[in-house]
């Protein structure tokens, strides 16, 4: 036994050193390259043997990293004074470089994208955009900006909610779902469309013909509400006068009056069940839905109407 006892003993001795040998060890690099917004142990130093262990203290927060595509310096002592007392640190052989020097990737936005993003914008809205030739010209780009790296997505932000008439267009950016910062691209906005224009001078009462308007090409960018449609606008009016080459919105054109200034109509007023009638004469010209001056033939008086059609006026009572 005496012999057997002595065996044990020697191999128990021999062990020793072998578990000295498995003493956590944190081993700095000179370099490290990391991702994210913060710097792990982990990113830094190589950490052996591998285990449980190992994995808690590469958990270990030590600073926050440089801005995307910079770089920073650590000093390995401030690092395991800050690290040191941390019960994840406790017995470990700290080894390796001084210093470290950290770089942090980044994902590059170049100009050429930025613009393709505002060109990518215009051609997804272009349902919304007046039928014409849109195009950004004298653009002014921001220089190149680094991401985190991470999945990048953006929302773009016309000047103008119509996007119509806007001079920049800022690009809201984030990166895993996160706000990453904003760049803005200047430019002018030209749409070139073809147009109804005055071909002559137009005078306010004038009705629209194939000859006073024509369809002309233009920049429209600055004008709100053009026409394009001729055959829309054929027989109208002209609400004000406009000089010729003018671009013909919205607002030059209305409907012609149903009633003439000086016709007879017939006056109508309900109340509940009761509906009374009688004649009237316009004493100027109305469209649909205006409301008129009109004199009852007998009363003698003059009240105003609501014009319902040709010749049909009512009032309310």
């Amino acid at each position: 036994m005496n012999y057997f006892a002595s065996i044990l003993t020697v191999c128990w001795l021999l062990l020793l050193p072998q578990v000295a040998a498995a003493q956590m060890t944190v081993h700095f690099k000179a370099k490290a390259v990391v991702a994210g917004p913060k710097i792990v142990l982990a990113d830094i130093a190589v950490i052996q043997p591998a285990g449980h262990a190992a994995e808690a203290l590469g958990k270990l927060p030590v600073t926050a990293s440089p801005a995307p595509g910079k770089s920073k310096e650590l000093y390995v002592g401030a690092v395991i004074g800050a690290l040191q007392n941390r019960p994840e640190a406790a017995d470990v052989d700290w080894q390796g470089s001084q210093t470290i020097v950290v770089d942090r990737m980044a994902v590059p936005l170049t100009k050429e994208r930025m613009q393709e993003i505002v060109a990518a914008f215009l051609q997804e809205n272009a349902a919304v955009l007046p039928k014409a030739d849109i195009r950004l010209t004298s653009v002014q780009t921001p220089e190149e900006m680094l991401l985190p790296a991470g999945a990048v997505t953006w929302k773009v932000i016309p000047s103008r909610p119509g996007i119509v008439g806007s001079t920049s267009f800022t690009i809201a950016l984030a990166v895993d779902g996160k706000p990453a910062g904003n760049c803005t691209v200047r430019g002018r906005l030209e749409m070139v469309a073809e147009v109804l224009t005055a071909a002559t001078t137009l005078r306010k009462g004038d009705t629209v013909t194939g000859e006073n308007v024509v369809p002309q090409r233009q920049n429209i960018s600055g004008i709100d509400n053009p026409l394009f449609i001729l055959e829309e606008i054929l027989g109208k009016q002209v609400a004000r006068t406009v000089a010729p080459g003018t671009v013909l919105k919205a607002e030059h054109i209305v409907l012609p009056p149903v009633i003439k200034e000086g016709e007879m109509v017939k006056i109508s007023a309900q109340k509940g069940p009761l509906l009374l009638s009688t004649s009237g004469l316009a004493k100027n010209d109305g469209r649909l839905g205006e409301v008129i001056t009109v004199k009852n033939i007998a009363s003698n008086k003059m009240i105003h109407c609501r014009v319902d059609g040709p010749g049909m006026v009512s009032v309310e009572f």
